[in-house]
């Protein structure tokens, strides 16, 4: 029932109201790849970087695929919508971590040379690069 609400609300695109449905989920099912990806996404779009990037390395650790197979129309993901509005933050001012972070998880769903390019700034802006290198180690080459 959590995961069915969790994801009318992603659905919606009303982000904030999937997360406690989609945790509650995750926790009756701690396997649950596809409630993952779709946190990291909700937490991206309610400003819990830090989260989104935990369960995205997550994710990478077991198997970059899960994230790299996203199927854009199938699985409703709305990475062309964010990755716009994101971008377009950058023309706002300097490109911050947390900036550079989003935009390569948001990339993995759809384009993997371009969130490797991505995770390749955040390693150069990063005090502790160590998590970031070893997701683009795990990435396929390309």
């Amino acid at each position: 029932m959590s995961e069915m609400l969790g994801n009318r609300y992603f659905l919606a695109r009303q982000f904030d109201k999937a997360i406690p449905y989609l945790k509650e989920a995750l926790i009756q099912n701690p396997e649950g790849d596809k409630i993952k990806k779709k946190l990291i996404l909700c937490f991206i779009q309610t400003g819990r970087i830090e989260q989104a990037f935990s369960l995205f390395y997550e994710l990478i650790e077991k198997n970059p695929n899960i994230i790299i197979d996203t199927d854009i129309y199938y699985d409703d993901c709305p990475c062309n919508e964010l990755i716009p509005e994101w971008e377009h933050k950058s023309q706002e001012g300097e490109k911050s971590l947390e900036y550079l972070e989003t935009l390569a998880m948001l990339y993995l769903y759809c384009n993997v040379k371009k969130s490797k390019h991505y995770l390749k700034e955040a390693s150069r802006k990063a005090e502790n690069p160590a998590k970031i290198i070893t997701v683009m180690n795990r990435l396929p080459k390309v």
